[in-house]
């Protein structure tokens, strides 16, 4: 199991190193947007996912380790057990062995013979001669009993010795695992704490930057509703001095503004009307928008029909450049091929409906995956 848990060390290491690091470059960003936090986080979370699996790795290798820790204890204390038995009869036939030798020494080698020759009858004699053989023989066999007691002892205490020392090695395994996991849970937490954090912030500003967007595009709405009035106003005297000129009935005259400037006005109030209104995948309206589903209604408030998706929208309709647009004109972004569209309504800024989540909102155009604009008409 030592071996098992030296292989994913390194792992484990190597992906707590990126997590930090995602920490440190997240730090030095100087105010993401929350698109680009939420990215963070969410690689973050991904990172943060892969630490867990490891996690479970670790968890595992201590229950282990916890099983072999009470295993060698339980051998201990059988260890224990079969070390004071043997102890006790050591003391025993030490004590038996100790009283043979000192009967030995004290009658010395001579003791047989001294038994026979102080016999009254042959036959007593013989009786003493085996009651001594059987006397030698029990001493002897006692000798042999102690020395069998104290090879038993010695190796019962070398195996208590080793458990104890594998008891300990584990305890201390078990205890380093337990800190390196509480260490890494530990910045588990401060990574994902950081970047939410990055996010709400990036929420928060960019949520005081659309309300700003919307008030200016509010103004440049009316700016602009003012000049094609003037502008009207303007071809209707015009026209009407014209026909004067000409001698021809001024009823017979209408005043008109180009059709495709005012269907787009049309357009673009349409959809700022549907502020604050639902992104819902598939929807084009009244209620709920996905980002080309907004489109489709709000040009066709103004009676011009165009294609259901951003990309067919994209491939249908007039290309023009950069410095052509004009409100009501569709700015196109995605990559490797485009995803989304919104609509132009002047300074930079786009009404469009982002995302699950969200709601129709202005925006400024610029985007790092912009693919192009469009004309309708």
């Amino acid at each position: 199991m030592t071996r098992a848990w030296l292989v994913r060390r390194p792992s484990l290491i190597l992906l707590v190193t990126l997590s930090l690091l995602a920490v440190t470059v997240t730090t030095a960003d100087a105010d993401p947007s929350s698109d680009e936090a939420r990215s963070m986080l969410e690689q973050a979370q991904d990172r943060l996912d892969e630490l867990e699996t490891a996690f479970n790795g670790v968890v595992d290798d201590y229950n282990e380790a916890q099983e072999e820790l009470e295993q060698a204890e339980a051998h201990v204390a059988e260890a224990r057990q079969e070390l004071e038995h043997l102890r006790a009869e050591d003391e025993q036939l030490t004590a038996t062995t100790a009283s043979h030798v000192r009967q030995l020494h004290k009658f010395g080698p001579t003791v047989e013979m001294a038994t026979l020759l102080s016999a009254a009858d042959p036959s007593a004699a013989s009786d003493k001669a085996a009651v001594l053989r059987r006397a030698l023989a029990g001493q002897q066999a006692d000798l042999q009993s102690l020395t069998a007691t104290r090879t038993s002892l010695s190796a019962a205490e070398e195996r208590l010795v080793e458990e104890l020392e594998r008891a300990e090695d584990l305890t201390a395994e078990v205890a380093e695992r337990r800190e390196e996991i509480e260490a890494t849970i530990d910045e588990q937490e401060d990574e994902v704490s950081h970047l939410e954090g990055v996010l709400s912030a990036a929420i928060e500003r960019e949520e005081a930057e659309r309300r700003a967007a919307e008030e200016a595009a509010a103004r440049a709405a009316a700016e602009q509703r003012r000049q094609e009035r003037l502008q009207a106003q303007a071809a209707q005297q015009e026209s009407q001095q014209t026909s004067q000129q000409e001698e021809q009935p001024a009823q017979t005259q209408q005043a008109s503004a180009p059709a495709p400037r005012a269907n787009a006005q049309v357009a673009v109030d349409a959809a700022l009307s549907k502020l604050g209104s639902p992104y819902r995948w598939g929807a084009t309206g009244p209620n709920s928008f996905d980002c080309s589903g907004l489109m489709v209604w709000a040009w066709a408030q103004a009676g011009v029909s165009i294609p259901r998706t951003s990309r067919g929208q994209f491939a249908n309709l007039r290309s023009i450049s950069r410095s052509e647009l004009q409100p009501g004109d569709l700015v196109f972004a995605g990559s490797p091929t485009v995803h989304h569209v919104g609509m132009y309504i002047g300074n930079g800024q786009i009404v469009h409906s982002p995302r699950s989540g969200y709601t129709v909102e202005i925006r400024s155009m610029q985007r790092s995956d912009l693919r192009g604009f469009g004309r309708v008409g």
